[in-house]
């Protein structure tokens, strides 16, 4: 089962640009790194999960399925109305801190109608797991459906797939400004001494 079979509003294309997001925190974080002004892999989890969340929260303002539920440090966010986390970590071991739902959590789901959501367990977690090498560079970002402790279905973002949209293509005051007609004609040549024929 894809993540978009479980719910029509976890497709490819939205999982695909919330992995970009997340990468991009990331990535930015580690640019920043520099062990001589005393950062440490503690200072890259702090600044990769400050960065990721704020890449996340820029987009909202301009994507109508991505909304912020939570902007606290439990960060909630929702994908068409399904509300997701991500996590550090493996998507086949999740933490006791992973598994926690927030109130924003529990409080979107009451909004699903059993017509709506397949059910595979009676409140399912979505997140996004992150996985790192030792020096924290990214190495996957996998998105899980929890139910309790197991996870019981994972898709690992194909973060090297182009994204098809990730804002409107057109916003007010973009219609373009008149520019005058081209010159158009042969261009000239240039003769050894410089001179043009």
């Amino acid at each position: 089962m894809t993540p978009w079979e479980h719910h029509p509003a976890l497709d490819r294309d939205r999982l695909i640009t919330i992995g970009k997001l997340i990468e991009r925190g990331r990535n930015n974080a580690l640019d920043r790194f520099d062990p001589a002004i005393g950062c440490t892999p503690w200072t890259v989890g702090c600044e990769a999960f400050a960065f990721q969340k704020s890449e996340i929260e820029t987009a909202a303002l301009d994507v109508d399925w991505l909304e912020i539920l939570d902007p606290s440090m439990q960060f909630v966010f929702s994908i068409g109305g399904v509300p997701v986390r991500f996590y550090r970590g493996e998507p086949d071991d999740p933490t006791t801190r992973t598994l926690k739902q927030s109130f924003s959590e529990l409080k979107q789901r009451s909004l699903f109608g059993a017509d709506e959501l397949v059910k595979l367990t009676s409140q399912p977690a979505y997140r996004f797991a992150i996985e790192t090498d030792v020096d924290g560079a990214l190495t996957a970002i996998t998105f899980v459906v929890l139910a309790g402790e197991t996870p019981v279905l994972t898709w690992q973002v194909p973060l090297d797939e182009p994204v098809t949209k990730v804002s409107p293509l057109w916003i007010e005051g973009s219609e373009g400004v008149e520019l005058p007609a081209p010159a158009v004609g042969i261009a000239a040549r240039k003769k050894k001494d410089g001179t043009t024929e």
